[in-house]
């Protein structure tokens, strides 16, 4: 199983971030999959894993062709995820009246709101707002940036919000009862 397969089982937001990030890397390497041998081999523990992950990267990276996203946007199947998402997020916020999704919503709402205005007019769901302002945390982490007391909590509600909805969406592909209407 490659991480990316993982991560779609375990935990579908992380799913997409983690697939960002990929995408970004392939950028970086222009698309150049033999490029990250190396990074490969510095965190899987065998050969089998590294050829499996190659594997996997070259398929993305002819997605990103096909999809048009070798220097900016995503691959077709994170975008039919993320309209997944947006549909749960709405079927859970309208249709079920989630009281625990609804509340997570409210809590994040102000925050969502001022981060979606400085969206440089980009016409952002809620979902992808959440996903997008979550990876922006990941990134300035990564460059050891310091993050302020406000950004940390707003992350955290919008963490929230993606959890409980990561949970809903496991539950949707399993067939199992989303929620039961109230």
């Amino acid at each position: 199983m490659t991480i990316a397969e993982r991560k779609y089982a375990e935990n579908i937001a992380e799913y997409i971030i983690y697939m960002w990030q990929m995408q970004d890397l392939l950028r970086a390497v222009n698309m150049d999959v033999e490029s990250l041998d190396s990074f490969l081999r510095s965190f899987l523990p065998s050969e089998e894993k590294i050829q499996e992950e190659k594997t996997w990267f070259e398929g993305l990276a002819k997605s990103m062709k096909r999809s048009g996203a070798e220097e900016k946007g995503n691959v077709e199947e994170v975008q039919e995820v993320i309209s997944e998402l947006n549909l749960l997020h709405t079927t859970l916020n309208t249709l079920l009246r989630d009281d625990e999704y609804i509340a997570a919503n409210e809590r994040a709402k102000e925050s969502l709101d001022s981060y979606r205005e400085r969206a440089n007019g980009k016409a952002l769901s809620e979902v992808e707002a959440y996903l997008t302002a979550l990876y922006g945390l990941m990134i300035l982490r990564l460059r050891k940036q310091e993050i302020s007391e406000e950004t940390k909590d707003a992350m955290k509600t919008f963490s929230d919000v993606m959890i409980l909805l990561s949970l809903q969406y496991n539950k949707m592909k399993k067939g199992e009862s989303v929620q039961h209407l109230n």
